[in-house]
C-alpha cells in the first residue's frame, strides 16, 4: 500500500471530529469564526503535512465551504452564500490579491462568494485575517494514537522529534507505506 493510499484512507475520516488533532480543531473554530463575522480574506497558512488541506476537507464536508485544489480550478458559479478555499494558493501578495479580488470581485454583478480562504505555506504579507497551523507535541500523539487504531502498529519512535515535527503527516503516512512493502 502506497503513501496515496493511505493518506485516502485517512481523508474518509473526515466525518469524525475525533480524526482532527487539537492544533486542527483550533484553527478549524478559529476559521468558522471568521467565516461567521464575514471575513472575506482569510489565509491558512502552515509547514507542509500539518493538515491545512485535511481540516479544509473537514469543513467542506460540515458547513457550506467549498473546496477546490488549485487557484486554476475555480468554478465562478459558486453562490454568494458560500465560503471558498483555494488550496496550493501563491504566498506572494500581489498575486493572493489578484486571487482574492478575482474570486470575490470577478462576477460582472459581484456576486463572489463572500469569504475566500487561501491556504499556503508561507503567510501573505498583506491586511488579511492569517490563521496559521503548526504541529504540537500533543498532536504528534493523537496523530500516531489515530494511526495505530486504522492501520495497526507502527514503531514511530525510530526517527528523532525534530525530524516528525517538521515533516509532519506526510512523515507518518510514507513510514506505514515503507513498513508495509
Amino acid at each position: 500500500m502506497n503513501w496515496l493510499t493511505y493518506h485516502k484512507q485517512l481523508l474518509k475520516l473526515v466525518e469524525t471530529i475525533e480524526t482532527l488533532m487539537p492544533s486542527q480543531v483550533s484553527v478549524q473554530d478559529a476559521l468558522l469564526r471568521a467565516i461567521q463575522t464575514w471575513e472575506p480574506y482569510i489565509n491558512l497558512y502552515g509547514s507542509p503535512g500539518t493538515g491545512k488541506t485535511f481540516v479544509a476537507h473537514v469543513l467542506h464536508h460540515r458547513t457550506a465551504l467549498v473546496y477546490f485544489s488549485d487557484p486554476t480550478h475555480y468554478d465562478a458559479s459558486v453562490s454568494r452564500e458560500s465560503a471558498v478555499v483555494i488550496d496550493n494558493a501563491p504566498p506572494a501578495r500581489q498575486e493572493a490579491r489578484r486571487l482574492y479580488d478575482r474570486i470575490r470581485w470577478g462576477q460582472k454583478d459581484y456576486t463572489g462568494p463572500r469569504n475566500v480562504i487561501l491556504i499556503t505555506r508561507q503567510p501573505i504579507d498583506d491586511a488579511v485575517r492569517r490563521i496559521e497551523l503548526t504541529l504540537t507535541d500533543t498532536d504528534i500523539v493523537h496523530i500516531e494514537n489515530i494511526i495505530r487504531q486504522q492501520f495497526g502498529e507502527s514503531n514511530f519512535e525510530t526517527i528523532s522529534q525534530y525530524d516528525q515535527q517538521r515533516s509532519g503527516l506526510w512523515w507518518y503516512l510514507k513510514t506505514l507505506a515503507q513498513k508495509a512493502e
